[in-house]
């Protein structure tokens, strides 16, 4: 299974053929050799470094509303193992 997250183009360098995206306050470098018509501000599915689509508003709201609530999922999972791990001491 292949799992691409949405990120924010914040910088690009269309020489080179390459961005900068942000992932809720994390900057990563990606290629952009995958997708055209790319601009600043835009969101975009990153995969393996590469930027593998370019989203609509809409696409890109939904994609982070769905990771938002992926990843509240993932703490409280977190934090009832952490309270099941603090029990059996």
């Amino acid at each position: 299974m292949c799992i691409a997250a949405p990120a924010q183009v914040v910088e690009i360098n269309k020489d080179e053929k390459i961005g900068f995206v942000d992932f809720g306050g994390v900057k990563q470098q990606i290629k952009l050799d995958l997708v055209d018509e790319i601009e600043v501000g835009k969101y975009v599915l990153v995969h393996a470094g590469y930027a593998i689509e370019v989203l609509s508003d809409q696409a890109a709201k939904e994609s982070l509303e769905a990771w938002d609530e992926l990843l509240e999922i993932l703490d409280e999972e977190d934090e009832e193992l952490l309270a099941q791990t603090e029990g059996n001491k």
